[in-house]
């Protein structure tokens, strides 16, 4: 009877295709004047979502464009989008919160952002680390002038170079003005940022959300069916919104609450 009922369903559906769940956005830094090449970084927003927006806003809206790397410390990190090649600094937008406690650690090739002393202070300047460095880590333990120990808020992971480490290191090894700024002699110049892979990702996930796009459609409704008519799917039960190790019912309802429901941040909803 299950069947039955599902095959009448499946027969007024539209055709779709049946995706994987969204691979993670990618932005493209393009990198010109002391140093030329493109640096490659994967985003992650299931750790990071305001992070990775706030990120991903500034890169489409242009903002970065022509802006510089203006701390550079070779075996620590480099750091920009804040200043232009006259360093002046860019009016940014409003500070985002600190996520710092996602568990992403600020190893060698991460992507992470700058703040001030204040946690939540960070909005458009991030750095990329070209050594592992744990002190920077949420809950690294500090001491202070008194040797009294403390945890520290730590700053936000985000990220991770997939391609283009190389033009890291190159920026890394430019000659500074001084050692207290750190500003590079020539200007590495931000010639642009621009998001390479499109990837739809969710502030939180709906239920019913089986293909992980961020709304509750025709899609997931056919994901759902699919899973019903294989009780033995093992490990594909993307549709078991209730947990309960199978799919049914109950996983319907759950699904039918969002019908048509989207809380996407990086892509348009009809």
């Amino acid at each position: 009877m299950k069947r039955i009922a599902l095959c009448l369903l499946l027969l007024v559906l539209p055709a779709v295709t049946i995706d994987t769940f969204a691979a993670n956005p990618q932005v493209t830094i393009q990198v010109t004047g002391a140093v030329s090449g493109n640096i490659v970084l994967e985003l992650y927003p299931d750790k990071a979502p305001i992070t990775v927006s706030n990120f991903i806003n500034y890169a489409r809206s242009g903002f970065y464009d022509g802006l510089i790397f203006h701390r550079v410390i070779s075996g620590f990190m480099i750091q920009g989008g804040g200043y232009d090649t006259n360093m002046v600094k860019k009016t940014s937008g409003p500070p985002i919160k600190n996520e710092s406690s996602n568990g992403l650690s600020n190893l060698l090739g991460t992507i992470a952002m700058a703040r001030t002393s204040e946690p939540h202070s960070a909005t458009s300047e991030f750095f990329i680390n070209h050594v592992d460095n744990l002190d920077l880590d949420y809950g690294a333990i500090a001491y202070d002038n008194q040797n009294n120990a403390y945890y520290k808020v730590g700053y936000c992971v985000f990220g991770q170079v997939i391609s283009g480490m190389d033009v890291v290191n190159a920026i890394a090894g430019v000659n500074v003005v001084d050692q207290i700024d750190y500003v590079p002699v020539d200007d590495v110049i931000i010639q642009n940022a621009t998001v390479t892979l499109e990837a739809p990702f969710c502030t939180e996930k709906l239920q019913g959300d089986a293909d992980g796009d961020c709304d509750v459609d025709t899609e997931d409704l056919m994901k759902f069916a699919i899973q019903w008519l294989n009780p033995k799917c093992e490990g594909c039960y993307t549709a078991d919104i209730s947990s309960d190790g199978e799919v049914d019912f109950a996983d319907f309802a759950k699904m039918a609450a969002n019908w048509l429901k989207c809380n996407s941040i990086t892509t348009s909803c009809n």
